[in-house]
């Protein structure tokens, strides 16, 4: 976000301070704790624009860290959303328009032949490794360093690792995020460097009839913006089919964003699960899907 702060920050200093005794970090989500010069506090939003308490104007470029890609108050996008609650939530039971949404994906990914909606990014990723645990048998998968693929202790795993850390290049460690996770918690995964599709391949060869699943951003977007490199998204996959391990494109960020099918169709590489972005859905090729027991 940039904006003018003519207004001075008074009140968003205020309130940062006073949410600071009653949340940790004065924050309900750890990437705000970034925020400079520190979290701000909002009134409203319209279109591409944020005003925070004190007065001051913002574009906001990153539009709600993804999901609102028609911008803020988006008067259509109200209008339905009032429908809706008019209507009543919470059915704990089916609508037609679950299969209305999950016919239109099915439509427009490559990969997808079912789909299964979720809550979150992170929820969504665990019933990916899940459902690819069930359907091969085995226990252990590959990620990729600088890959997110949400905050739970199995996958929070060499998202940021300092250079001490990391290990050799062809056989790098396996970096915790936080100094609460247990090493027991990720003890099945093995994270590997980006685009290297020689380690990728050397990797596979020592673990083959372990690995369950490997999972990656299709582009890298969370810690920068790396394209895959000409040919590795495809090694990967080849050798995926080869050996019988599910291939898991976490696309939260690239998901309908760069393209109607997502990062798999821009890419011409198909996985055989795709999580697909805000608001969050796992697409399910038929052929993983019968009799996994997830």
């Amino acid at each position: 976000m940039i904006g003018s702060r003519s207004n001075g920050l008074t009140r968003s200093r205020e309130l940062y301070e006073e949410a600071k005794a009653c949340a940790p970090g004065g924050v309900h989500s750890n990437v705000r704790l970034g925020m400079k010069p520190f979290p701000l506090f909002f009134k409203n939003a319209r279109g591409a624009r944020l005003w925070d308490l004190d007065g001051n104007e913002y574009i906001d470029y990153a539009l709600g860290m993804g999901p609102v890609i028609l911008g803020h108050a988006h008067a259509e996008v109200n209008q339905a959303v009032s429908r809706c609650l008019a209507d009543g939530q919470l059915y704990a039971g089916q609508h037609e328009d679950e299969i209305r949404v999950a016919q239109r994906i099915c439509e427009m990914v490559p990969c997808a032949e079912m789909v299964r909606l979720s809550l979150s990014g992170s929820e969504a990723v665990q019933a990916a490794l899940r459902l690819a645990h069930a359907a091969t048998g085995r226990r252990k998968i590959i990620k990729f360093e600088g890959h997110y693929h949400g905050w739970f202790d199995n996958v929070d795993v060499s998202v940021h690792p300092g250079a001490k850390e990391m290990g050799p290049a062809n056989q790098p460690n396996a970096v915790s995020e936080s100094l609460g996770q247990l090493s027991t918690s990720f003890s099945s995964v093995i994270p590997l460097p980006w685009n290297d599709l020689a380690v990728f391949a050397e990797a596979i060869e020592r673990e083959k009839d372990n690995i369950a699943a490997v999972i990656t951003e299709p582009i890298m977007c969370n810690t920068s913006v790396i394209l895959p490199r000409p040919g590795f998204l495809e090694g990967v996959r080849e050798i995926c089919s080869k050996h019988g391990i599910v291939l898991i494109f976490d696309e939260v960020v690239t998901g309908f964003r760069i393209g109607p099918g997502g990062a798999g169709e821009f890419l011409s590489v198909v996985p055989d699960l795709a999580i697909l972005r805000k608001p969050w859905e796992m697409a399910i090729p038929s052929a993983v899907w019968p009799d996994a027991g997830i």
